[in-house]
């Protein structure tokens, strides 16, 4: 105390605390305050406000600390008690666990041990390490999972080297951004008669004949782009000998990559009667369009002379487009020819019209051919201009001389009302017949092209004879 009277902390002299007021300090710097007797018997006990489980703490007293404590903790506990009773010196807290209750789960606290003055009783603070704990058990479990993922990622590497060394066929790996060669087996390295540290690394164009580095990689990543997956032919950098490179397109960590597969020709030029580059020149340059679509009749790819045909500017423009966008009757065209192809295999020839990308429509006949494409299926449509409306080349249902006779019998005897009528059943089942014939006998099929319920459908199909008729 200074000599005006103040209180003040200097000289190592404490300023005097009013008794009501040592609780609040002490519930204010600690989670926990109990006062215990040397054998741990608690004789007081007071929590802060931030453990709201804890509030009423009034069971805790006249008990044992240790019947609070988890098993493992009271020998803990009682050893650091121990050890401070028997010194005068302060010791270093101890951290233990209280047992789970019904309001409240096991938490951990860190104790310290403070004399009171008084020789049976004495102040220990606890401080809840809960956030702590909950911290330390997020660090353990990311290392588990990233000690994980590295042994994930080492297996994955390992797979890799031996499925890439052991292939016979030349594999290399190529930056599309750089050109370069990232990685490649052992195949690669004898093609070409170097080693591995001078391929990787360097221009994968130089061991080709081509006009330059990126012309190369470009036309292998055009190649891959396509639905088709096309081969581009080359020549060794000696031009001694015809390769083949299968590219495969993919985005890896560094940007867009090329999976090379490099194969030699057996003859020493390129025949031009290959089947696969006929088939190319024929989807290319030939003049009926072709288009390929999936099961759902999503476009893949097609050809210019597509593009042309329905006045599409750009391939790309097709991307994500359904075929049935090009249907004059949408779904109905689409679900009868690819149904057929399901069934038979292939759909010889189907008339219909093509809408254009102006609106303007063009009469066609459309022949669908189902190919497997690995575990899915993939459809060919090659169109051609017919120049006709609503017909095919087989022959289709005709009136024939019968009905005509016989409509012909009704003038003189009938009112005009009665010989149209006449001649409107004749129509109706001509066309009914044509329906179910271009369907191959696809009752729903045939309903939806004449626009009729399938009920309806199958009464006519009674009327007229035609329910056993396929």
């Amino acid at each position: 105390m200074t000599s005006d009277g103040e209180m003040s902390w200097t000289g190592g002299v404490i300023p005097a605390i009013a008794p009501d007021a040592v609780a609040g300090i002490v519930s204010g710097i600690s989670d926990l305050a109990l006062v215990v007797s040397h054998s741990g018997q608690i004789k007081a006990a007071q929590s802060s406000a931030s453990l709201t489980a804890l509030d009423d703490m009034t069971s805790w007293v006249g008990r044992q600390i240790q019947d609070f404590l988890t098993v493992e903790s009271v020998p803990k506990f009682e050893s650091r008690l121990a050890q401070f009773l028997e010194q005068d010196t302060a010791v270093q807290p101890v951290q233990v666990n209280h047992v789970a209750s019904e309001n409240t789960a096991e938490f951990p606290v860190r104790y310290s041990f403070h004399r009171t003055g008084s020789k049976d009783t004495l102040l220990v603070l606890g401080n809840d390490l809960s956030s702590t704990a909950e911290i330390q058990q997020q660090l353990v479990a990311a290392h588990i999972a990233l000690e994980n993922d590295y042994e994930a990622q080492r297996e994955h590497d390992l797979r890799f080297r031996v499925l890439l060394e052991s292939s016979d066929l030349s594999t290399a790996f190529i930056s599309v951004r750089t050109g370069k060669t990232v990685a490649c087996n052992a195949a690669f390295e004898t093609m070409f008669s170097k080693n591995r540290e001078v391929l990787i690394g360097a221009f994968f164009a130089q061991e080709f004949k081509a006009k330059g580095r990126g012309d190369l990689v470009d036309q292998l990543v055009s190649a891959a782009s396509e639905q088709l997956r096309a081969v581009v032919a080359v020549k060794s950098a000696d031009e001694k000998v015809n390769l083949s490179i299968k590219p495969t397109l993919y985005r890896g960590a560094d940007g867009p990559m090329l999976l090379c597969k490099i194969s030699t020709d057996s003859a020493q030029d390129m025949p031009s009667d290959r089947l696969q580059s006929q088939l190319m020149n024929l989807y290319h340059h030939g003049v009926d369009p072709i288009v390929f679509v999936d099961g759902a009749g999503q476009i893949l790819s097609a050809n210019d002379a597509f593009l042309n045909f329905t006045d599409v500017t750009h391939s790309q423009s097709l991307k994500g487009r359904a075929m049935i966008d090009f249907f004059s009757r949408g779904a109905v065209d689409l679900n009868v020819m690819l149904e057929n192809a399901r069934r038979t295999g292939s759909m010889r020839l189907y008339a219909t019209k093509v809408l254009c990308e102006h609106g303007s429509e063009r009469a066609v006949e459309i022949s669908t051919t189902l190919l497997k494409a690995g575990i899915s299926h993939v459809f060919a449509m090659i169109l051609r201009d017919s120049r006709r409306v609503e017909t095919v080349r087989t022959p289709m249902q005709q009136i024939t001389e019968v009905d005509m006779r016989s409509v012909i019998e009704l003038i003189g005897g009938h009112s005009l009302k009665d010989i149209v009528a006449k001649s409107t059943d004749v129509i109706e089942k001509m066309c009914i017949e044509t329906a179910v014939e271009m369907t191959s006998n696809n009752r729903v099929a045939a309903a939806e092209m004449l626009g009729l319920s399938r009920q309806s459908l199958y009464v006519k199909l009674r009327k007229y004879g035609l329910v056993n008729k396929t």
